[in-house]
Protein backbone atom coordinates (compact mmCIF):
# COMPACT_ATOMS: atom_id res chain seq x y z
CA UNK A 1 0.00 0.00 0.00
CA UNK A 2 2.76 2.52 0.71
CA UNK A 3 4.11 1.71 -3.05
CA UNK A 4 1.04 2.54 -4.47
CA UNK A 5 0.98 5.89 -2.60
CA UNK A 6 4.65 6.86 -3.75
CA UNK A 7 3.58 6.24 -7.36
CA UNK A 8 0.42 8.45 -6.57
CA UNK A 9 2.63 11.31 -5.31
CA UNK A 10 5.29 11.34 -8.27
CA UNK A 11 2.14 11.10 -10.99
CA UNK A 12 0.43 13.85 -9.03
CA UNK A 13 3.67 16.02 -9.09
CA UNK A 14 4.32 15.66 -12.66
CA UNK A 15 0.60 16.64 -13.86
CA UNK A 16 0.79 19.88 -11.69
CA UNK A 17 3.59 21.44 -13.58
CA UNK A 18 3.34 24.74 -15.23
CA UNK A 19 3.82 25.32 -18.90
CA UNK A 20 6.85 27.26 -19.41
CA UNK A 21 5.47 30.75 -21.19
CA UNK A 22 7.61 31.38 -24.50
CA UNK A 23 6.52 35.01 -25.50
CA UNK A 24 4.94 38.10 -24.61
CA UNK A 25 4.13 41.60 -25.21
CA UNK A 26 3.02 45.09 -23.63
CA UNK A 27 2.24 48.66 -24.96
CA UNK A 28 2.02 51.93 -24.32
CA UNK A 29 1.78 55.80 -25.35
CA UNK A 30 3.81 58.54 -24.27
CA UNK A 31 4.95 61.99 -25.11
CA UNK A 32 8.84 62.34 -25.71
CA UNK A 33 10.23 65.42 -24.20
CA UNK A 34 13.17 65.93 -26.50
CA UNK A 35 14.24 64.78 -29.93
CA UNK A 36 12.36 65.13 -33.28
CA UNK A 37 9.10 63.63 -32.01
CA UNK A 38 9.22 66.03 -29.28
CA UNK A 39 5.43 66.98 -28.02
CA UNK A 40 3.82 64.20 -30.41
CA UNK A 41 2.19 61.23 -28.72
CA UNK A 42 3.65 58.62 -29.83
CA UNK A 43 2.64 54.69 -29.49
CA UNK A 44 4.97 51.50 -28.79
CA UNK A 45 4.59 48.03 -28.06
CA UNK A 46 7.53 45.66 -26.41
CA UNK A 47 7.73 41.85 -26.99
CA UNK A 48 9.58 38.87 -26.52
CA UNK A 49 9.85 35.54 -27.66
CA UNK A 50 12.15 32.25 -27.02
CA UNK A 51 13.33 30.83 -30.34
CA UNK A 52 15.41 27.95 -30.44
CA UNK A 53 17.02 28.70 -26.78
CA UNK A 54 18.01 32.39 -27.70
CA UNK A 55 15.70 35.60 -26.19
CA UNK A 56 14.10 37.83 -29.31
CA UNK A 57 13.62 41.45 -28.20
CA UNK A 58 10.95 43.19 -29.87
CA UNK A 59 10.53 46.62 -30.32
CA UNK A 60 7.67 48.58 -32.15
CA UNK A 61 6.99 52.44 -32.65
CA UNK A 62 5.49 54.77 -34.42
CA UNK A 63 7.02 57.26 -36.33
CA UNK A 64 6.81 60.75 -38.24
CA UNK A 65 5.77 58.14 -41.75
CA UNK A 66 3.14 56.40 -39.18
CA UNK A 67 -0.52 57.99 -40.94
CA UNK A 68 -3.54 56.68 -39.02
CA UNK A 69 -6.39 54.85 -40.97
CA UNK A 70 -10.08 55.39 -40.98
CA UNK A 71 -9.89 51.94 -39.22
CA UNK A 72 -7.76 53.11 -36.16
CA UNK A 73 -4.84 51.25 -37.38
CA UNK A 74 -0.95 53.17 -37.96
CA UNK A 75 0.82 52.42 -41.64
CA UNK A 76 4.58 52.40 -41.01
CA UNK A 77 5.20 51.33 -38.00
CA UNK A 78 9.53 50.51 -37.07
CA UNK A 79 9.94 47.46 -35.54
CA UNK A 80 13.48 45.77 -34.26
CA UNK A 81 14.16 42.84 -33.32
CA UNK A 82 16.95 41.77 -31.46
CA UNK A 83 18.49 38.61 -30.61
CA UNK A 84 20.05 39.59 -26.69
CA UNK A 85 22.43 36.61 -27.14
CA UNK A 86 24.21 37.63 -30.16
CA UNK A 87 23.26 41.16 -30.57
CA UNK A 88 21.92 40.56 -34.41
CA UNK A 89 19.03 43.38 -34.85
CA UNK A 90 16.92 43.45 -37.92
CA UNK A 91 14.64 46.14 -39.07
CA UNK A 92 10.59 45.51 -40.29
CA UNK A 93 7.97 47.55 -41.27
CA UNK A 94 4.77 46.88 -39.23
CA UNK A 95 1.03 48.20 -39.03
CA UNK A 96 -0.32 48.92 -35.34
CA UNK A 97 -3.66 49.24 -34.46
CA UNK A 98 -4.19 52.13 -32.26
CA UNK A 99 -6.65 50.85 -29.43
CA UNK A 100 -4.94 47.49 -28.32
CA UNK A 101 -1.26 48.30 -29.34
CA UNK A 102 -1.42 44.86 -31.64
CA UNK A 103 1.41 45.01 -34.61
CA UNK A 104 1.15 43.12 -37.50
CA UNK A 105 4.21 42.42 -39.76
CA UNK A 106 2.73 40.95 -43.34
CA UNK A 107 6.70 40.14 -44.93
CA UNK A 108 7.11 37.97 -41.80
CA UNK A 109 3.70 36.85 -40.58
CA UNK A 110 4.44 38.30 -37.54
CA UNK A 111 1.72 39.47 -34.92
CA UNK A 112 3.03 41.33 -31.38
CA UNK A 113 -0.69 41.01 -29.00
CA UNK A 114 -0.38 42.99 -25.87
CA UNK A 115 -4.03 41.78 -25.67
CA UNK A 116 -3.70 37.81 -25.92
CA UNK A 117 -4.13 36.06 -22.45
CA UNK A 118 -1.75 35.40 -20.39
CA UNK A 119 0.32 38.39 -20.48
CA UNK A 120 0.39 38.83 -24.20
CA UNK A 121 1.35 36.96 -27.30
CA UNK A 122 4.93 37.71 -29.96
CA UNK A 123 4.61 34.93 -33.12
CA UNK A 124 3.65 33.57 -35.98
CA UNK A 125 0.27 33.26 -37.49
CA UNK A 126 -1.71 31.69 -40.16
CA UNK A 127 -3.85 34.11 -41.88
CA UNK A 128 -7.29 32.77 -42.27
CA UNK A 129 -9.38 33.89 -45.45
Amino acid sequence: MAQGKKGYNSNNQNSNQQKVKHSGAKNTTYTPSSGPNKGVEQHLTTGWRLSNGELIAIKCVTTSKSNLSEKGWFGSVACTFTNTKTGVQSFHWGTMQKNGGKVVIDGMAFVINPRAKNGGYAGTFIRSN
